[in-house]
C-alpha cells in the first residue's frame, strides 16, 4: 500500500510538472502528489483502525501497520522519482522487516519460550493454586461457626448485653471477613489462571515441538483441569450463601413463650458440632488432595521425584507416597472413605436431632404453607428449627459435593499422569507435528470466524424420532425482514452487511482516528507547513494520535496521563543514559540494555500500560540510538539531508516531548468530540447485554437440567444429539458471559477518570450489579456441573428416575426468571422505567414440582443414592439465583426507575393510585 501510494503520488507529480522545469520546482513541493499521499493516508487509517475496533487480538501487527504507514506517507511527497519512491519504500520495508527478524531470532534462540512450555507453566501454576484454594477452604469451614448463618434470627443487641460481649462478636465479624476474603481471592486466582490457560492451550496444541507430551494429552489435560476449576472456584460461593442466610428475614420466629436464649444457645451448639466433625473429615482428605496435586506434579515431568524415605519395618508397609506406583487406586480408597464417612456423621446427628425427614419438610416450605396445610403435631419451635436445621444440611451436603466432586476431578488427572508415566510416554523425546484436523480447524477458524451456524430447527438423528430444536439454535431473527425464500431474496440479506457494517461502532471509531489523525497530517501536505512538519519531526504526533486513541473517554484519559508521565520518564532517563557516562558512545549502548529491562519489565507486569510504555521506551530509544549514535556513524550530513536539522540530546528530547504530548491531547480531543463515548455508556451497554446473556444461560442451563433429569437428551456422544448441542450452546453463552463480566470491570475501574459533568455517576450501583450477575452465573454454572452426574447416576441406580418422574410440568418457575431478566435488560439498555409490580418468583426450585407423595424421595435415609447430593446442591444454587435476581431488580430500579404514578398527601409511604399500588417511595443508594 504504502509503495502505491507513494509511486501514484509520482505519477501525479509528473503529469503535473511542466516539462523542462527546474530540479527545484521539479523535485521541491507539489500539490498533487500531496493530495494524493493524503488520500491513501486517510484510507488505510480509517481502514486499520476500523480492524483493530473489531479485532482486538490484531492490536500490535494493527501498530506496525500504522507506524510504517504514517512515516510511508508522509515522506511519499518528497519522493520526485519512481526509483527514489521504491528505495524509499524498499529501506523502510529493510528496517521494519529486520527489527522483525532480530526480535523473532532472540526468541527462538535465546532463552526459548515455547507456547507449551508457557502451557505448562500456567499447569503448575494452576495446580499449586488448587493446593493453596484447598487450604483456604479448610479455614474458612472452621470460621463458618463465626458467620450469621450459626444463628441468624439473633441481633447483636440481643446477646452483647456487655462491652466485652460486643468486642468478642466484633473480633470474630472480622476473622470471618478476613477468611472470606481470601477464599474469593484464591478463587479469583483459580478462575484468572483457568482464562489463560484457555487461550495458551490454543497456541500449545498447533505449534511444532520436539517433547512428549502430545496435541492430544494437552488438550486432555486442558479438560482435566477445567473439570477441577469448575467445583473448586465453586467453593467460594459458600460464603456468600452463609451471609445469605444470616440476611433472610423469613426464618420461622420462635413462639413469644420460649425461651429465646435457650434456644438460641442449643442451635448453636448442634451447628458447632456439626461443623467440628465436617472439619475433621475435610481436613483428612485435604491432606489427601495436597498429596495427589504433587503426584499429578511428579509423574508428569513438572517436578522431581523426592527421595524414597525408608521403612519402618515395625510399622508394616506404608501408604504411597507423592510419584511411587499405586498412588491413584490409595486416592480412589480415601475418596470413597470420606463419603461413607460424611454419610454416617450426617445420619447420626440428624437422628440424635429427630431430623430424619428434614428434606421433606423443606420441599414444602413449611414457611411459606398456609396455617392449615401444615402437619399437625409439631410446635412452632419444633418447625423452626426443623426448616433451620434443613437449610444448614443443605449448605453442608453442598460443600460436600463440590469437594467430593473436586477430588473426582483430581482423580482422573491422576490416573491419566499415571498412564503417561507408564506407557512410556516420558521415556523419549520425539518432533510432535500437530494434526491436520488442527490446522484445517485453525485455517476455517481465521477465515469464517464461529464455525457452527446451525439453520434448522429439526435433527433428524439415524434410527431416531425427528428432534425439535427451539429459536435459539437459529440465528437471531430480523424485526424488519421475514426469513428469505427466493435467491435474489437470499442476495440481498448478504448486500444488507454493507450498511450494517458500516454502520458498526468500529466504523465509527476508524472514522475518529481518521479525522483526527488528519487534522494534524494536513500540515505535511501544505506548501506554507510542509518544511515545519518535516523539520520539527511531526510525524512522531500522528503515531501517538494514532495509536493513543480509544473508543472510549475514560482510557483515553487514563493513556493521556499514563503517555505523558511516561515520555516524560523516557526523557529524564536518555539524559541520564547519555551524560552519565559523558556522552561515550560505549557507555551509552552498555548502559541502555539496563533502561530496556526497566521499561519492558513493567510490560510484562502490567499489560494495561503496553502503550504507554512503548511511548516512552521509544522516546528513549528515538533519542538515544535512533538519532544521537545514528548521527555518529552516519555524519551529520547525510542525517540532515532529508531536512530534518540536528538537535543536540538535551534540545531534541524537550522537543520529542512536546510531539508526543501535542498527539496524546489531540487524540484525546477527538475521543470526547464532538460526541464522546464515556465508559458510562458502555458500561450500561454490557450490562444490559450481560443481563439478556444471563438469561439465555439460565435458559440454557434450564433445559439442559430438563434433559438430563428425564433422560431425553440422546448419545451425549453424538455431535448430533440434542444434549452435546445445547451443551455446546451453553457453554458459548458462559464464555460470552465472563468476556462481558471481564469487560464491565475494565470500564469500571476507567469511569474515575473520565470528566465530571453532572451528577456523579453511580458506581456502588453499577458495581453491586456486575457482583449480582457474577453470582448468578457462578450459581448456575454450578448447577450445570451438578447435572453432569445425572446420566451416570439413572445408571446406578433408579432413585433419579423416580424422582424424575413425581416432577409435574416442565414449565417451572425459571422461565419467569428468564423473561424478568430480559425484561430489565431491555430496560436497562434503553433507559426506559421497569413496568409496575415486578416481582422475582419464589418457587425457583427443583424439589417444587414434585407432585403427590414425590417429597418422600428426598427423605434423609436416601443420602447415599447417586444424585441425591446434586439434587441438594441444585436446591441451594437456586436459592441463590433467587436472592441474586431479586437484589439485580431492586438495583435496576434504582437506576431506570419505575412507571408509578401513584400520589400522597405528606406521606411517602402511604401512597394512593387509582389501582392501589401503594409502593413504597425509595432513596437512591449512591
Amino acid at each position: 500500500m504504502v509503495y502505491l501510494g507513494i509511486w501514484a503520488g509520482v505519477k501525479a507529480r509528473e503529469h503535473t510538472t511542466p516539462s523542462g522545469a527546474p530540479l527545484s520546482v521539479a523535485h521541491g513541493y507539489n500539490s498533487s502528489a500531496s493530495v494524493v499521499n493524503a488520500i491513501f493516508l486517510m484510507i488505510n487509517m480509517f481502514g486499520i483502525n476500523t480492524l483493530r475496533a473489531s479485532r482486538v487480538s490484531l492490536k500490535i501487527p494493527a501498530i506496525h501497520y500504522t507506524v510504517f504507514t504514517l512515516v510511508g506517507f508522509t515522506y511519499g511527497p518528497q519522493q520526485a522519482t519512481v526509483e527514489h519512491a521504491r528505495r524509499f519504500t524498499k529501506e523502510l520495508l529493510y528496517a521494519f522487516l529486520t527489527g522483525q527478524a532480530i526480535s523473532t531470532g532472540v526468541a527462538l534462540l535465546i532463552i526459548p519460550v515455547s507456547s507449551r512450555k508457557v502451557f505448562f507453566g500456567g499447569v503448575i501454576g494452576f495446580l499449586q493454586s488448587c493446593r493453596g484454594l484447598l487450604k483456604t477452604q479448610l479455614a474458612f469451614v472452621r470460621a463458618l461457626e463465626q458467620s450469621k448463618m450459626c444463628d441468624p434470627r439473633r441481633t447483636d443487641h440481643s446477646i452483647a448485653d456487655t462491652a466485652d460481649e460486643e468486642r468478642i462478636q466484633l473480633d470474630q465479624r472480622a476473622s470471618f471477613d478476613k477468611k472470606l476474603t481470601a477464599l474469593k481471592t484464591a478463587s479469583a486466582g483459580i478462575l484468572l489462571q483457568g482464562a489463560k490457560l484457555r487461550e495458551d492451550v490454543i497456541f500449545a496444541k498447533r505449534e511444532t515441538a520436539y517433547g512428549n507430551l502430545t496435541g492430544k494429552d494437552i488438550h486432555q489435560i486442558y479438560q482435566f483441569l477445567r473439570d477441577i476449576m469448575i467445583p473448586i472456584s465453586g467453593l467460594s460461593t459458600i460464603g456468600d450463601i452463609a451471609e445469605r442466610m444470616g440476611q433472610e428475614s423469613n426464618l420461622p420466629s420462635p413462639s413469644p413463650r420460649t425461651d429465646i436464649q435457650g434456644t438460641s444457645q442449643d442451635e448453636r451448639k448442634e451447628w458447632f458440632e456439626m461443623i467440628d466433625t465436617m472439619h475433621g473429615s475435610f481436613d483428612h482428605i485435604i491432606q489427601v488432595l495436597d498429596e495427589s496435586i504433587l503426584h499429578i506434579l511428579i509423574s508428569l515431568g513438572f517436578m522431581p521425584t523426592p527421595p524414597a524415605k525408608p521403612e519402618d519395618v515395625e510399622k508394616g508397609p506404608a501408604d504411597p507416597r507423592p510419584g511411587q506406583p499405586g498412588f491413584g487406586d490409595f486416592l480412589q480408597q480415601k475418596i470413597e472413605g470420606f463419603r461413607e464417612q460424611r454419610s454416617t456423621d450426617l445420619r447420626l446427628w440428624a437422628e440424635e436431632k429427630g431430623l430424619t425427614s428434614v428434606f421433606q419438610t423443606t420441599t414444602k416450605h413449611f414457611t411459606s404453607l398456609p396455617t392449615e396445610a401444615k402437619p399437625k403435631g409439631l410446635s412452632p419451635e419444633v418447625s423452626a428449627r426443623e426448616v433451620l436445621a434443613s437449610k444448614r444440611l443443605h449448605v453442608i451436603l453442598y460443600m460436600e459435593y463440590l469437594l467430593y466432586s473436586v477430588s473426582m476431578a483430581i482423580l482422573k488427572l491422576v490416573w491419566f499422569a499415571e498412564t503417561k508415566s507408564s506407557d512410556g510416554t516420558f521415556d523419549k523425546k520425539r518432533v510432535i507435528v500437530p494434526k491436520l484436523k488442527t490446522l484445517v480447524k485453525w485455517v476455517r477458524g481465521l477465515i469464517n470466524g464461529e464455525d457452527t451456524d446451525p439453520t434448522a430447527n429439526v435433527d433428524h438423528s439415524a434410527g431416531a424420532e425427528p428432534v425439535y430444536l427451539g429459536d435459539s439454535f437459529q440465528a437471531p431473527r430480523d424485526p424488519e425482514h421475514l426469513p428469505p425464500k427466493t435467491r435474489w431474496q437470499v442476495m440481498g440479506n448478504y448486500i444488507r452487511v454493507i450498511p450494517r457494517f458500516l454502520g458498526s461502532d468500529a466504523v465509527r471509531f476508524g472514522v475518529r482516528v481518521t479525522i483526527a489523525v488528519m487534522s494534524i497530517a494536513v500540515m505535511c501536505y501544505v506548501r506554507q507547513t510542509h518544511r515545519f512538519f518535516v523539520r520539527q519531526r511531526v510525524v512522531w504526533c500522528l503515531i501517538m494520535i494514532a495509536i493513543g486513541m480509544n473508543p472510549s473517554s475514560g482510557s483515553a484519559v487514563f493513556i493521556l496521563a499514563g503517555n505523558l508521565v511516561v515520555t516524560f520518564t523516557g526523557m529524564i532517563g536518555a539524559y541520564i543514559n547519555w551524560y552519565v557516562v559523558n556522552q561515550k558512545t560505549a557507555g551509552v549502548i552498555v548502559l541502555f540494555p539496563f533502561f530496556l529491562m526497566f521499561y519492558f519489565y513493567f510490560v510484562a507486569k502490567f499489560p494495561r500500560f503496553l502503550i504507554p510504555i512503548v511511548a516512552g521506551c521509544l522516546a528513549h530509544v528515538l533519542i538515544i540510538v535512533g538519532y544521537e549514535l545514528q548521527v555518529r556513524v552516519i555524519g551529520l550530513e547525510v542525517a540532515t539531508a532529508t531536512g530534518q536539522p540536528y538537535y543536540p540530546t538535551y534540545k531534541l528530547a524537550p522537543y520529542r516531548l512536546l510531539t508526543v504530548g501535542a498527539g496524546v491531547i489531540v487524540a484525546y480531543i477527538w475521543t470526547i468530540f464532538p460526541v464522546p463515548i464515556t465508559e458510562a455508556s458502555v458500561l450500561r451497554r454490557d450490562l444490559g447485554g450481560s443481563l439478556f446473556m444471563l438469561a439465555k444461560y439460565l435458559s440454557s442451563v434450564t433445559a439442559m437440567v430438563d434433559l438430563r433429569l428425564s433422560d431425553e437428551g440422546g448419545d451425549a456422544s453424538l455431535a448430533s444429539s440434542p444434549c452435546r448441542r445445547l451443551e455446546k450452546l451453553m457453554r458459548k453463552f458462559l464464555e460470552k458471559e465472563i468476556v462481558l463480566l471481564n469487560s464491565m470491570r475494565q470500564n469500571l475501574g476507567f469511569v474515575p477518570w473520565e470528566p465530571k459533568v453532572g451528577g456523579d455517576f453511580p458506581t456502588k450501583i453499577y458495581t453491586a450489579l456486575v457482583e449480582e450477575v457474577q453470582n448468578v452465573t457462578n450459581y448456575l454454572t454450578i448447577i450445570a456441573y451438578a447435572s453432569e452426574s445425572f446420566p451416570g447416576a439413572r445408571a446406578k441406580s433408579p432413585w433419579l428416575a423416580q424422582f424424575a418422574s413425581h416432577r409435574g410440568s416442565s414449565d417451572h418457575e425459571s422461565h419467569k426468571v428468564t423473561t424478568l431478566l430480559a425484561l430489565l435488560s431491555a430496560s436497562l439498555t434503553n433507559g426506559h422505567a421497569l413496568p409496575p409490580f415486578l416481582q422475582v418468583p419464589t418457587g425457583f426450585r427443583i424439589s417444587d414440582e414434585l407432585t403427590g407423595d414425590g417429597g418422600t424421595v428426598l427423605d434423609l435415609r436416601n443420602l447415599n443414592e447417586p444424585g441425591f447430593r446434586a439434587i441438594a446442591v441444585i436446591e441451594v444454587a437456586q436459592r441463590c439465583v433467587v436472592g441474586s435476581v431479586e437484589r439485580i431488580v431492586d438495583l435496576v430500579r434504582e437506576l431506570v426507575g419505575e412507571l408509578d404514578f401513584s400520589y400522597s398527601v405528606g406521606n411517602p409511604s402511604g401512597s394512593s393510585s387509582f389501582l392501589g399500588n401503594g409502593a413504597d417511595g425509595k432513596k437512591r443508594v449512591d
